[in-house]
């Protein structure tokens, strides 16, 4: 073996080598290493992506009929209570004759009510049913005082017996008769009771009231109802908003339930974001995010809150996904813009379907 000694090299000779071959290496993977967390944290964007969402409401013919105007078109402005469109429902006969054939019949059932010898029929039995009820109660009357008389008395022979001063079988009689008349008035009170249900009943056709007048207007009513089928039926804008499509037009059937038009309200009232596969977290509500704008002119940052996170998984389609997958479950969330402000203190300025980018704050 050798015997000879490494040449020793400066200390000044090594730190010249590190500033010259490691000291670049390290300042070159900082900055690397900063600019990937600037890029994570400021520039590169957001994984979970958002869609603005407002009312959509679809205006469906309730019943089948013929679509006999169609008052507005594709991107016109309405308020709420104007009218979209009209429906002649006269087109459908089964529905207006089943209408018609049951007031008919109606007035033919009152036509054999008020007939003179039904009327004296009803009369007769309606008395005769008034002085049963009067009876009964008068039965009643009595049952109630022999039967508190039975009491008092069994209650005196109860004391004696417990005293000893009384047989048995005196004290088994007077309880047997308190027994008998405490259900003679029980089922005496159970048919006063029905009498007067039915007397109720019968004072309906009781010629001297005024129900035949009172039936009459009904069906006057009712002949009213199917007489309003025979006009058209305008069908008004329950929001304020633009008509979004149009299905049907003018002089077109349409169908029971059928949509006729779509209307989209211009305020946005909530985004709804979703979380790709793998979720990394899982929202909670009362989360602080932040909604960006994608617009390069006018962009803003809206400070929100989770409102609602949904417990399962849903598909969406490329048009939403940054990865331009066919289709992809994410788990859906709401964020409410109700209370919500942008960082320019100017109004949010969101189309009803654009897409946003959701920052959580605490993530």
């Amino acid at each position: 073996m050798s015997d000879k000694q490494p040449i020793p090299i400066p200390a000044a000779q090594r730190w010249q080598d590190f500033r010259q071959i490691l000291l670049p290496l390290i300042v070159f993977s900082l900055c690397i290493l900063g600019l990937g967390l600037l890029w994570w944290n400021k520039i590169a964007p957001s994984t979970v992506v958002g869609e603005a969402r407002s009312d959509n409401i679809v205006i469906s013919s309730p019943r089948a009929g013929l679509l006999k105007e169609v008052h507005v078109g594709r991107f016109d402005e309405i308020k709420a209570g104007e009218p979209i469109a009209e429906v002649d429902y006269s087109t459908d006969p089964n529905f207006v004759d089943a209408q018609v054939e049951w007031v008919r019949a109606q007035v033919d059932l009152l036509t054999l009510t008020i007939d003179p010898v039904q009327r004296a029929r009803t009369t007769l039995d309606y008395n005769q049913l008034r002085l049963d009820w009067l009876n009964e109660r008068t039965t009643l009357a009595a049952l109630k005082i022999e039967f508190e008389n039975s009491e008092r008395e069994y209650q005196r022979v109860a004391k004696l017996f417990k005293d000893q001063l009384v047989s048995e079988s005196v004290y088994n009689k007077a309880q047997t008769d308190r027994d008998s008349y405490k259900v003679r008035v029980e089922e005496k009170a159970g048919l006063v009771s029905s009498i007067e249900q039915s007397l109720r009943e019968a004072q309906d056709n009781d010629p001297a009231s005024q129900l035949d007048k009172v039936r009459i207007e009904k069906l006057d009513q009712s002949l009213a109802r199917v007489e309003e089928l025979l006009n058209p039926i305008i069908l008004n804008s329950p929001i304020d908003g633009k008509i979004g499509s149009i299905s049907k037009q003018s002089g077109e059937s349409v169908g029971d339930g059928e949509t006729i038009a779509t209307i989209s309200s211009s305020k946005v009232k909530k985004v709804v974001g979703y979380i790709p596969q793998p979720i990394n977290f899982e929202p909670k509500v009362g989360d602080e995010v932040e909604v960006r704008t994608r617009r390069l002119r006018g962009k803003q940052v809206i400070k929100a809150k989770v409102s609602k996170v949904s417990n399962r998984l849903e598909a969406v389609g490329s048009g939403i996904l940054r990865d331009r997958a066919a289709y992809k479950k994410v788990l859906p969330f709401t964020i409410d813009l109700k209370t919500a402000e942008a960082n320019d203190g100017k109004p949010i300025s969101l189309h009803p379907g654009e897409l946003v980018d959701i920052h959580f704050v605490n993530q």
